[in-house]
């Protein structure tokens, strides 16, 4: 049997901090699961800049790599979305 394992609690040195226009749709993302979550409700799914955030957010959650090599590309991904850190 193979277990995998998956690293819930990785976290990233700086959350993102996501201001919306309503304070109900504020969000604070604190690492890669945070990250992956936000992406699948609020980002368009099929452009290349979300694809890679989304994979390297995975890899990270499987220690494949530092959670901090996802920040950026998650940060890239919301720009692309229209959505800024203030």
């Amino acid at each position: 049997m193979n277990i995998i394992v998956v690293d819930f609690h990785a976290r990233w040195r700086a959350p993102v901090v996501i201001i919306g226009e309503e304070p109900s749709s504020n969000a604070t993302i604190l690492g890669p699961a945070d990250a992956l979550r936000y992406l699948r409700t609020c980002a368009v799914r099929s452009d290349r800049v979300y694809v890679r955030a989304v994979d390297l957010c995975q890899h990270a959650l499987l220690n494949g790599v530092d959670p901090e090599l996802s920040r950026p590309h998650f940060l890239a991904a919301c720009a692309n979305e229209g959505l800024e850190e203030p």
